[in-house]
């Protein structure tokens, strides 16, 4: 029950704008590569990603992007041990969509480190799947499964790309090394089905609390939340990241 769709489709982004071209055919239209020694570097980065907004709202399949609007994921699980939200969290089958209407915000790029710092806005997710959530909730013990559904507004996102140069055959990749991630979201709604208990009052109590208290539980899980969000999406973008030679998507000159 969180934001799912922000980091995805930054991160989605990412691997096709630089991990789609090939050294023997021309450049997709959907990539716009940048220049290693371009002043505006930081401009140009941001331009490429903003223009691959209508190629993922459909996916590549060329290079094995799927659509992102919806985006879907099997499974993400979390775990916050602190604070007043100590539970431990599994989502399934879950949809997410919006995350098509993306604008990259700011773009601070370090091209000889490899390093990639982004800020994305996003004005509506909506997800719905199914959970499993065990732990307490500011003192009360839960343990509820069954089916969920939230919307956020106005969602911002920073991620932070941390990537290192690996040789293979004679030729140079960036390898994602680490993958930091943080978000806020302005407002937010949930509902939820409770099918464990199979009990329509404790099912309107958790909608209530939920709603009401939304705001602190997204602050208490968001720690979780970006770690594991970050972590399903570090191996993604390294199967794209590691089939494309370095010189294909930045270039010398």
């Amino acid at each position: 029950m969180q934001p799912l769709a922000w980091t995805s489709t930054l991160l989605l982004a990412a691997a096709a704008l630089w991990g789609g071209a090939r050294a023997d055919a021309d450049t997709p239209e959907y990539i716009l590569p940048c220049k290693r020694r371009d002043p505006d570097i930081n401009s140009c980065v941001k331009r490429a990603f903003n223009h691959l907004r209508p190629y993922l709202r459909v996916g590549i399949p060329e290079i094995s992007v799927p659509p992102i609007d919806p985006l879907l994921m099997p499974r993400l699980s979390m775990e916050n041990g602190n604070g007043a939200v100590r539970v431990r969290a599994v989502f399934g089958n879950i949809t997410t969509r919006g995350g098509s209407n993306y604008t990259v915000t700011s773009v601070k790029a370090d091209v000889q480190n490899y390093w990639i710092d982004m800020g994305l806005q996003i004005p509506r997710l909506e997800s719905a799947g199914n959970y499993e959530v065990t732990g307490n909730v500011l003192l009360f013990p839960v343990r509820s499964q069954g089916d969920f559904w939230a919307v956020f507004h106005d969602v911002a996102a920073v991620v932070k790309l941390r990537g290192k140069e690996v040789e293979a055959g004679g030729r140079k990749y960036m390898k994602v090394d680490k993958l930091l991630s943080d978000f806020s979201v302005g407002r937010s709604r949930f509902r939820v089905r409770d099918h464990l208990n199979h009990n329509n009052v404790l099912g309107q109590a958790m909608n209530h609390f939920l709603n009401q208290n939304s705001d602190v539980i997204i602050e208490e899980m968001k720690p979780a939340a970006s770690r594991s969000i970050s972590s399903h999406f570090k191996d993604f973008m390294n199967t794209a990241f590691l089939k494309v030679p370095i010189d294909v998507w930045l270039h010398d000159a």
